[in-house]
């Protein structure tokens, strides 16, 4: 197997290591990564919307997405080329992979048009940052032994349940949540998906 870039690849390549070199060097070039685990996440989260903004700007933020959707309609190895080159400056990291790798594409799936319009621009700018809300008491990421229950009532649905283990709940806006809807069939089949809005003490929405 060839590892090698072909033509096009260079080109991409050489594309981005032109624009990390103008617009990256700020943030050093140490290749140190920096996650956003430690208490004191605020300063890298600010550092990362804004990092986050200027990618989406120059078509980085969201590689594989669509054009239609804001993003560049990209191959997978394009994406691994950014990664590649992105990873030798000090950037925070894992502020946004969420959001841009499994909430964004599935929303563009299923969401409704008004929703893509809503959500994605602010996802792939970083204005709003999101988590999976996946793992439970007794059953860890094993999504078939989730017991959290979704009952419709109405136009609503109600969630009756608990969630646990959920890396950048902390600081992101919504979170993407498996839950289950339907007991009585196979438990890898009676799940649904909902987009979740934290509701926080003093947030006016």
């Amino acid at each position: 197997m060839d590892f090698n870039d072909t033509t096009a690849e260079a080109s991409f390549r050489a594309e981005v290591t032109g624009w990390l070199s103008e617009n990256a060097s700020a943030y050093g070039d140490s290749g140190t990564r920096r996650h956003p685990v430690k208490e004191e996440y605020e300063e890298d989260l600010k550092v990362a919307r804004e990092w986050q903004a200027k990618k989406a700007e120059a078509g980085y933020a969201a590689i594989l997405w669509p054009e239609e959707y804001g993003g560049r309609g990209g191959t997978p190895i394009e994406a691994a080329i950014y990664r590649e080159e992105e990873s030798k400056y000090s950037m925070p990291r894992g502020f946004f992979e969420i959001g841009i790798g499994m909430a964004g594409p599935t929303m563009m799936a299923y969401a409704t048009e008004e929703q893509n319009k809503r959500y994605l621009p602010k996802m792939r700018s970083g204005e709003e940052a999101w988590c999976q809300l996946f793992s439970e008491p007794g059953a860890g990421s094993d999504l078939a032994g989730l017991r959290m229950r979704a009952i419709q009532e109405g136009d609503e649905w109600v969630m009756n349940g608990s969630k646990v283990w959920t890396s950048g709940a902390h600081y992101c806006d919504y979170g993407i949540l498996v839950v289950r809807h339907d007991p009585t069939i196979p438990k890898h089949r009676g799940l649904t998906y909902f987009f979740y809005r934290y509701a926080l003490a003093g947030d006016p929405d």
